[in-house]
């Protein structure tokens, strides 16, 4: 069954994993990204097809799950950030 992430299953996550972990929620319901280096990251693996340009995707598409996790993993990107 789907779950939530928990702060210690990412604690030790470096950044860039962090980043890539939270639009992954997104490119799996087919965003694309204004991020030249996202968009080069999700291209490369089978699952992707970006077909929404980032203007028009509504979270509305998100899960319960998802949205908490793409909460708890922005707060973790702007917390490590700020350490650095």
């Amino acid at each position: 069954p789907p779950r939530g992430l928990s702060s210690a299953d990412i604690q030790d996550m470096p950044l860039q994993v962090v980043c890539y972990a939270k639009n992954e929620i997104y490119a799996r319901h087919g965003r694309m990204f204004q991020s030249q280096e996202l968009t080069n990251y999700f291209e490369e693996q089978l699952w992707y097809y970006g077909c929404i340009s980032p203007s028009e995707f509504s979270s509305s598409v998100l899960n319960v799950y998802e949205t908490a996790n793409i909460k708890l993993l922005s707060d973790r990107e702007r917390t490590v950030s700020i350490s650095l």
